[in-house]
């Protein structure tokens, strides 16, 4: 049994059970508490992680609903009740006597609803101005003061005004640059240039949205205090921010600094406006930002403002909660554009939420903190993406594991906030439609299918055509267990080592895949094309690395001891004839991008795939094939003249069956990794016969060998020699197809 445990949400205690409320559990409930009852009137429990509660757990809640009701006007909330639990709740008749909400985060919110009714309210006079003036729930606050940090999220800014542009690409558009404001979900933006016009950005999730700031100045968008202008008197722009600046003088003797969100009530011409305003006399030094944008107003000397103007606004009550009235009112139907307000401006029975500063702080104390080496920290759009992953940590360190051709990976090693050590994760950054496949296909073709403790993908998020994802990355035997990729033991381990690892990794751990193979019809000249996914350009690249074109039929390589059929010239001719060609043959889900990097084991030889983003119910031989390519290319060395032309040797006798159950013998005296190249690859092929129901047909198997030895000549990392092997490949593979069809 695990002893409820205490957190503090925006100040709420937050109780969170274990699996059971029985009469031993809601004894240890009451000693948690009890203490938090002698000052607090707020409370939540979490019942997320608890499915079981006996009469003793019923009557722990009745009594803690009263201690916290009696004489308190406090709240209790349940948050996450799962259905087990309402059900005894029901039956007992209780189940109305309780606040429940279906998350904390929705119980914390309206906890602070209630808080925020519930504050004291008072009147100031100013002048001729009489305010009713409730306070909020916040206490005045050091303002966050951002310099070049890059892309900030909505989310962080919260209530701000800084100079910047919105970060809608990869680099910002300084075009567009200038003064900007933040609400919640809402930025709006008045370019430098007055040519350009002011624009308003609106985001479902201000976590997802950011800015490229220059400098900026951010408040908490929990209010300290609520004014409401009595009467139906209306008030310029320049008279409300003289009010406002002596109200806050009256009301916070600490207070160096303000911003306002002002609600005008003008039936005609509602609007929503940001004030930023210094409290004269009173020190402040904002990262000497509010100076720098006093000519922004349109003349105002003092303070920044921007309005957005509005189709409509409900009647506001002035105690009501900020972030329900912009969740309600800041809207991408509501808000119609906009711009500084203009001077001689009148509002109509303003209401205004006040957000005092007391002084400054660096924001970037308190932003996730990234260590990583070469260039990643120069883009800013990565580390954007990163902190929307990692919301969890404090601190992240970042190892760069082989890439592959599209796409970046990080090993992760994360803190939490109390500086915990949290489970390694990897980070991947690649185009956004690749990890939004990746994370559809690991949920659908993945996670129900292979039954080790494959990767799962964490979270992902999306910024422009660039995406990111997290997966886990720790070993069944927990963090000291050690992944390493196949690639490891390929190298270091002869064949008849190997064979047993990749028995178990192909007939047994990727049975569900491999192993039910459905009878149907496939295209493999459309469905194998390399032009179709990620190397459209793969003749051009030919022709210019290799000085083949794709015009003649046949070629000669250096090394190589005849002419051969030339494979660009057959892939630009051959395939759009072919393209419509059917075949009765099986096909399975297959990861569609195998290699020795996408499989990972750890030292109990207990398996692991990544990378899911191509996978995909395809023709059942494909990812054989794929091994194939990368065995008797990648892992071939042919840099001396005398090795290639071995290898290429070797090769063409390789490719002389006509049939996938004819096993070529390889024999003479050759290295042990010329050897094992050829002796894993006729195992692919042993591996194809057994999943296809022993159809001995080569064309399909060959096919999808041929969509990863044409763009070879794209790789960055193979070598000019590695690059040639594969054209004397494809050349004898497209020779066999234009003999069988």
């Amino acid at each position: 049994m695990s002893s409820p445990t205490i957190e503090r949400i925006e100040s709420v205690p937050c109780v969170r059970l274990s699996a059971r409320l029985d009469t031993m559990s809601s004894q240890e409930l009451d000693k948690v508490i009890d203490p938090v009852l002698l000052t607090e009137n707020y409370l939540v429990i979490d019942f997320s992680g608890c499915n079981y509660m006996s009469s003793s757990g019923i009557r722990s809640l009745v009594t803690i609903s009263k201690k916290i009701g009696a004489g308190k006007g406090g709240m209790l909330v349940l948050a996450g009740v799962q259905s087990s639990v309402c059900y005894v709740l029901e039956m007992a008749g209780l189940h109305q006597l309780f606040n429940m909400e279906d998350t904390v985060d929705l119980a914390i919110q309206k906890i602070r609803h209630e808080k925020e009714s519930a504050l004291p309210s008072t009147t100031l006079k100013i002048g001729q101005w009489v305010l009713d003036h409730q306070q909020g729930p916040e206490s005045p606050q050091a303002a966050r003061i951002w310099k070049d940090q890059g892309i900030v999220g909505y989310d962080e800014l919260e209530i701000s005004v800084g100079q910047g542009v919105a970060a809608e690409s990869d680099h910002p558009d300084h075009q567009n640059d200038g003064l900007f404001v933040t609400l919640g979900n809402t930025a709006g933006f008045i370019p430098d240039d007055p040519s350009m016009p002011p624009d308003f950005r609106f985001s479902k999730d201000p976590a997802q949205s950011g800015i490229f700031v220059r400098k900026a100045v951010s408040l908490s968008n929990t209010p300290c205090s609520t004014l409401h202008l009595q009467g139906d008197d209306r008030i310029s722009v320049d008279e409300l921010k003289r009010v406002l600046t002596e109200a806050t003088a009256q009301i916070y003797d600490d207070g160096v600094f303000y911003a306002a969100v002002v609600a005008d009530r003008n039936p005609a011409k509602p609007s929503v406006s940001v004030v930023f305003m210094t409290v004269p006399g009173r020190s402040a030094d904002p990262g000497d930002l509010l100076p720098a944008m006093a000519n922004k107003g349109k003349g105002q000397h003092n303070g920044v403002a921007i309005s957005f103007s509005l189709n409509a606004m409900e009647d506001v009550p002035w105690t009501g909660s900020l972030q329900l009235f912009l969740q309600k009112t800041m809207t991408l139907d509501n808000i119609l554009e906009v711009l500084p307000p203009e001077k001689g401006q009148m509002m109509t029975r303003p209401v205004v939420w006040l957000l005092i500063a007391t002084g400054t702080a660096d924001a970037a104390k308190n932003r996730l903190q990234i260590e990583a080496g070469g260039d990643f920290l120069e883009a800013p759009h990565k580390s954007f993406l990163t902190r929307r992953l990692y919301k969890d940590s404090s601190r992240l360190e970042l190892k760069t594991l082989q890439g592959g051709f599209s796409a970046q990976t990080f090993q992760v090693t994360s803190y939490d906030h109390q500086g915990r050590k949290l489970r390694p994760t990897v980070l991947k950054i690649a185009d956004r439609n690749m990890i939004a496949r990746e994370a559809t296909h690991c949920r659908e073709y993945a996670m129900p299918y292979i039954l080790n403790n494959s990767a799962m993908v964490l979270g992902t998020a999306f910024f422009g055509d660039t995406g990111s994802l997290r997966y886990n990355f720790v070993g069944i035997g927990g963090e000291s267990s050690k992944l390493k990729w196949l690639t490891h033991y390929y190298t270091e381990w002869p064949s008849d080592q190997l064979i047993p690892l990749f028995d178990k990794i192909f007939l047994h751990i990727l049975k569900p895949w491999y192993g039910q193979a459905a009878a149907g019809t496939i295209h493999p000249f459309r469905d194998h094309d390399p032009r179709r996914t990620f190397f459209p350009h793969i003749e051009q690249s030919a022709a210019e690395l290799l000085g083949i074109s794709s015009d003649e039929s046949h070629i000669t390589i250096e090394g190589f001891n005849r002419q051969i059929m030339n494979p660009f010239w057959f892939l630009k001719n051959k395939y759009p004839e072919k393209e419509h060609l059917a075949l009765d043959y099986y096909s399975s889900i297959c990861h569609g991008d195998l290699n020795m990097q996408n499989i990972l084991l750890d030292e109990q030889m207990n398996v692991y795939l990544i990378d899911f983003s191509e996978t995909r119910p395809r023709s059942v031989v494909s990812d054989f094939a794929r091994l194939e390519s990368v065995f008797l290319v990648e892992f071939s060395k042919v840099e001396d003249p005398g090795d290639f032309a071995e290898v290429a040797g070797l090769i063409n006798r390789f490719y002389e069956t006509d049939s996938l159950s004819d096993a070529p013998v390889i024999t003479g005296n050759h290295d042990e990794s010329v050897m094992r190249n050829f002796r894993m690859s006729q195992q692919m092929r042993t591996y194809a016969l057994k999943s296809s129901n022993g159809n001995p047909d080569p064309v399909p198997y060959t096919i999808a060998l041929l969509e990863w030895l044409f763009p070879v000549v794209c790789y960055r990392q193979a070598s000019v020699a590695q690059k040639r092997l594969s054209v004397v490949i494809s050349g004898l593979l497209c020779e066999r197809l234009s003999k069988w069809l």
